[in-house]
């Protein structure tokens, strides 16, 4: 069947729509809410993974809701989001108030110049306060409104589905306010907002488009490649022919995985003409090295050599950036399951694999086992994180210091049946039996000992504290005089 001719002008199209906001503050839940389904529920941990994009109808109207990642090391993944937006729901928890990722998505908002809506959640539970969550708000320049601004604020239940229908209300309003439209049969201009390797039908691009119509059989253009897309599927999985402005749909045919935030375009891409290098300096000859310095040189600092396999292009990213670090070699990143190839790698390598929410292949494991290559798999982030952290701080050399616990003048020096004791006004910290001790004369270090008695007149001592007076004697026994600083001190392990 033909199609009609699309019309050659702008329309009003559905607003695209960004939850940002702090992990575990309700941002699934709500979207949950507003679409009747159960997205929450598959989620571990109850943390969003990664970005997925859906549309809900309310009272005939569509919005297109984009679900962004609320972890602190899926700040990239949520900078992409607002990028895309026309209007963005600030949510905060009344009962928690503003939060690192909840300043981060701010500054979010702000870079973007989108229009928004804060919605507080969580208007069920004890220690709620709206008025809270205002003022927090004001200190970051977020004037809302019955607080000296004009950005509207709606308290809701995502649980208990309360305040939802006035919060999509005002979403419906800012989008008739801000006059969002687009030409369906204009040039297509779309955005990838996810990535993936599916085991059964290759590379998949879960794309918005903003501009013009996508069709089954296009040839479309991203960086400065060319792709056929041979199917389209709706985000309910249903196949389809075409997508429409701010429609999302999953693209099939892709030949490589395309990075997330791409844009992609029904016309090639022109390339951008590089800008002329000049000759590097030559800089002059560098002077001769020490021994000592040569050696220091040519002997690598130690690292964690990593392999890491995740389930999305962006989710790979994201794990990129937050565990970048010197002592961390990544020696291969990909998506998809974990295979025997992988295993040859590590093992060649000397690397650990980390599985992020992807499968180990029979194959893999058995092939693990015999070359002694460890895996790790992790469903949530920061586990991993913490994991990978551990492995770096083990690596790293201790230093070893001196941490003075106390300091002491010599006053008198006298001997009782052949013990040397020297009588002591103990200046700061405090002297404890066994604690090491230095000798000073001057400035000078003379010798160290060890306490080995502590009396108190005629009382016998464990620790005494300054300022106190005290005798002390010391094993082995050292040279010392009227005028000598003691000090007591341990020995401590700096990573």
């Amino acid at each position: 069947m033909v199609q009609p001719p699309l019309p050659a002008k702008a329309l009003s199209r559905p607003p695209i729509v960004a939850i940002l906001g702090h992990v575990d503050h309700g941002k699934t839940t709500l979207l949950d809410t507003i679409r009747q389904t159960r997205v929450a529920q598959a989620e571990p941990g109850g943390i969003t993974q990664h970005i997925g994009a859906y549309q809900a109808n309310y009272k005939g109207k569509v919005i297109t809701f984009i679900d962004t990642p609320g972890h602190a090391a899926f700040a990239a993944m949520r900078r992409r989001g607002a990028q895309v937006t026309d209007l963005v729901v600030l949510l905060v928890a009344g009962t928690e108030g503003v939060k690192p990722q909840t300043v981060e998505s701010i500054k979010h908002i702000q870079q973007a110049n989108v229009p928004f809506v804060v919605a507080i959640n969580k208007k069920d539970l004890p220690g709620f306060s709206a008025d809270k969550v205002k003022t927090q708000l004001a200190d970051h320049g977020v004037l809302c409104e019955g607080f000296g601004g004009q950005v509207p604020v709606i308290a809701v239940s995502a649980q208990k589905n309360e305040g939802i229908d006035q919060l999509l209300e005002i979403i419906i309003l800012l989008a008739e306010l801000e006059g969002i439209t687009a030409d369906p049969a204009a040039p297509l201009t779309a955005v990838i907002i996810e990535s993936h390797l599916d085991p059964r039908r290759g590379y998949l691009a879960s794309l918005i488009v903003k501009q013009g119509t996508l069709s089954q059989g296009d040839t479309v253009y991203f960086d400065s490649k060319s792709v056929k897309i041979r199917a389209l599927f709706s985000a309910q999985g249903r196949p389809q022919t075409q997508a429409l402005p701010s429609e999302p749909v999953l693209a099939m045919g892709f030949t490589s995985l395309p990075p997330v935030g791409s844009q992609i375009q029904s016309t090639p891409i022109q390339p951008v003409e590089p800008v002329p290098v000049k000759p590097p300096v030559t800089p002059p000859p560098p002077t001769p090295a020490t021994e000592a310095e040569a050696e220091a040189e040519t002997e690598p600092p130690p690292t964690v050599k990593v392999l890491i396999k995740a389930d999305t292009m962006g989710t790979l990213e994201a794990i990129i950036h937050a565990v970048k670090q010197d002592e961390l070699v990544v020696v291969h990143q990909g998506v998809g399951s974990v295979t025997e190839a992988d295993v040859l790698l590590a093992h060649n390598t000397g690397s650990h694999i980390i599985a992020f929410n992807v499968p180990v292949t029979q194959g893999a494991t058995n092939l693990a086992k015999i070359e002694h290559v460890k895996i790790q798999s992790f469903a949530l982030i920061y586990e991993l994180i913490e994991f990978l952290e551990k492995k770096v701080l083990s690596l790293l050399e201790p230093s070893i210091y001196e941490e003075e616990l106390g300091q002491a003048e010599i006053v008198q020096i006298f001997k009782i049946r052949g013990a040397t004791i020297a009588g002591c006004h103990l200046k700061t910290g405090r002297f404890k039996i066994k604690d090491r001790v230095k000798v000073f004369r001057g400035e000078k270090s003379l010798a160290q000992s060890q306490i080995s008695s502590l009396k108190e007149g005629k009382t016998d001592l464990k620790s005494v504290t300054a300022p106190a007076d005290c005798g002390l004697i010391l094993d082995p026994v050292i040279d010392m005089q009227v005028g000598d600083m003691l000090k007591s001190y341990r020995i401590v392990e700096r990573v």
